[in-house]
Parts: C-alpha cells; sequence; structure tokens
C-alpha cells in the first residue's frame, strides 16, 4: 500500500518544511519468497534519488534493534490486506512504549482502536478484488499521512513539540497497556482454556471413565445420523404485527433417529441489515412440543415477542447439544432453514 503512488508518497516525504521518514526492519522466512521480493522492492524503491535518506531499510533485525523501534519511532504503521491480520503483537509493544499506532483496522487495532488513540484504515468491502480494495485503501492511508498524521507531528506549540501529538501517544498508552499484556493473555488463557479443559477432564474420568464412553457414543450417534437431519417450517409466515405483539413459529425437524433433546432449535432474531447479520441477534429457543407431524418430523414450538421494532429478520438454525460438550459448536454441524 505505502508504494502504490509513488509520486504522491514523495510529495508527502520531501515537503521542505514537514519532511518524513519511513523506516523498515525484518527478516523473511527462507522460504517466505513474497516477504524476500517485499524487503527487496523496499530496498530498490530506498537507492531510487528521490527516497535517498526517507526510505531506509535498515539490516540485521534483532531483538536490540526492535526495542530500539517500538520506543523510537513516532508512528508505527501495519497495513495487512483485512482479514489476515493474526494479531499484531508489534503494534501493541509500540503502542505500550508512546508510539501512536496507524493502521488498517484489523487484529488486535480492531479492537483498541478508539478514535482518540491513533489513526486507522476502516477496509473496503471484501466483494471488490485486491487490486481495488488496495487502492482505495492506498488513497486512505495517504490522505492519512498527508492531512493528519504529518501536519500534527509539526504543529509544535511554545515547548518546542507537538502537544496535541504527545496527547494521542498517552491515550495510546493508557488504553494498550491495560489490555494488551502478558497479564491478560496468561489470565485469559487460564480463565478461557485450562480451567475448562481441566473441568471436562475430571468430568469425563468420572467412574472409570463412564462419562467419556457416553459422549464418545452420543457424538458417534450423532455423526452418523446428522446427514439426513432437515428443518421445515410449518406455521404461516405472517409479515407484519404491530409492536408488542407475539408470534408463534412451529418447525418440523427430521431427526432420523435422534431424540429431541439431542439437538437444540433456536432463532436468532434482530434488525435487517445488510452486513453482519447475525452478529447483533437475540436467540431464542424452540422447545419440543411432543407431537409428531404425518411426515414423522418431531414439532418444535417458540412464542415470542419482539423486543425491538421496525424491520426485522430471522433464521432458523437447528445443531446438536449435549451437556457434557465442551463447547456448543463442538460437533461442527448446523441446519440452517
Amino acid at each position: 500500500m505505502l508504494f502504490g503512488d509513488l509520486d504522491w508518497l514523495r510529495e508527502i516525504l520531501n515537503d521542505p518544511k514537514r519532511p518524513a521518514v519511513f523506516i523498515f526492519a525484518g527478516k523473511a522466512h527462507p522460504a517466505d519468497i513474497p516477504g524476500q521480493d517485499l524487503i527487496r522492492r523496499i530496498t530498490q524503491i530506498s537507492k531510487m534519488p528521490e527516497f535517498i535518506g526517507k526510505v531506509l531499510m535498515v539490516e540485521g533485525y534483532d531483538l536490540s534493534l526492535s526495542r530500539k523501534l517500538v520506543s523510537g519511532v513516532d508512528v508505527w504503521l501495519n497495513n495487512p490486506l483485512y482479514p489476515l491480520e493474526a494479531s499484531g503483537t508489534s503494534g501493541m509493544k509500540a503502542g505500550i512504549n508512546g508510539t501512536i499506532n496507524l493502521s488498517v483496522l484489523d487484529g488486535w487495532w480492531g479492537e483498541s482502536y478508539d478514535g482518540e488513540n491513533g489513526w486507522a484504515i476502516k477496509p473496503v468491502s471484501e466483494s471488490l478484488s485486491e487490486e481495488v480494495r488496495t487502492r482505495e485503501e492506498t488513497r486512505t492511508l495517504y490522505e492519512l499521512l498527508q492531512d493528519q498524521v504529518v501536519p500534527l507531528y509539526y504543529d509544535h506549540g511554545k515547548m518546542g513539540f507537538s502537544p496535541n501529538s504527545v496527547k494521542i501517544a498517552k491515550r495510546s498508552m493508557a488504553t494498550i497497556m491495560p489490555r494488551f499484556n502478558s497479564k491478560r493473555m496468561v489470565g485469559e488463557y487460564l480463565a478461557k482454556c485450562y480451567l475448562p479443559a481441566s473441568q471436562q477432564h475430571r468430568l469425563y474420568k468420572q467412574s472409570q471413565y463412564e462419562n467419556s464412553h457416553i459422549i464418545a457414543e452420543w457424538k458417534a450417534r450423532v455423526r452418523h445420523a446428522w446427514s439426513s437431519v432437515a428443518l421445515r417450517r410449518l406455521d404461516a409466515e405472517q409479515m407484519e404485527i404491530n409492536y408488542g405483539e407475539s408470534l408463534r413459529f412451529e418447525v418440523g425437524v427430521k431427526l432420523n433417529g435422534l431424540n429431541p433433546n439431542d439437538v437444540v432449535v433456536e432463532m436468532l432474531l434482530g434488525l435487517f441489515t445488510k452486513r453482519e447479520k447475525l452478529k447483533s441477534s437475540r436467540h431464542y429457543r424452540f422447545e419440543a412440543t411432543g407431537t409428531m407431524t404425518k411426515a414423522g418430523e418431531n414439532v418444535f414450538a417458540l412464542e415470542v415477542q419482539p423486543e425491538q421494532c421496525g424491520k426485522l429478520e430471522y433464521h432458523v438454525r437447528a445443531y446438536p447439544y449435549h451437556e457434557m460438550l465442551t463447547h456448543p459448536f463442538e460437533m461442527g454441524m448446523m441446519r440452517w432453514l
């Protein structure tokens, strides 16, 4: 992204009143050919007459050099192709040291950015081609550099530095350090992984591992039956209701030998939107009525009174359930209506 428009970049870096420098450092794995090509490209640009002293490729990257970078530079730039950023620990370390982050809203920065602790590049829709996405996000990057990042740095006060830049740096440290640190990491591993795993181990080993046999047999039965599990809407659809009224839904579920308590049938209900359709939906669970259809389907019913008004959308799904599963979606099986 940074080298997408060299003419524009040349203007930003060679402004006589507000010059800027980009520093690169790092190593590519011997098998990482694209990474090696990227480093080669940076080196080539750094040797162009107009970028000498403006784009620097520092060799011999190691922990000692990384310490100098995360604590010495003013802005930390990270521009992954959304959503491929695995984490972004370098930006966390830079932020803890007072460096301000400028990154695509991906990985950790998507969680940490609050509008006042750095700068963000909003990802372009994934439905567009990579070329179009890169071009549009490159424009955003250049505009941020030209209109906000560099001018802010040079907005010196009476003390000879930019008070607003220092304000953002302090905000960055205050918001990043409490959330992105090893203590939180270890604590979450303990609470979310190690303790639940220990509890499951104790559960499964009870009575000479009797529970292990029970859950293993149940999983085998579900895997055998799931390919023929199907859902069918039984009630008549209703397009409009007044706020405060209730709706009754009935679904026929072909269980293919499974019991009604082997599955969860639930509705996801939320405001109609073209993006993130299921993220903010509310969950409502159907109950087995104990009746069967003529086609041999178990009938599940739900009486729901929507707590929101406006244009709503709903989705009905079923998935295997057992109280001894480690995670509700552990089986990786689901049927949507």
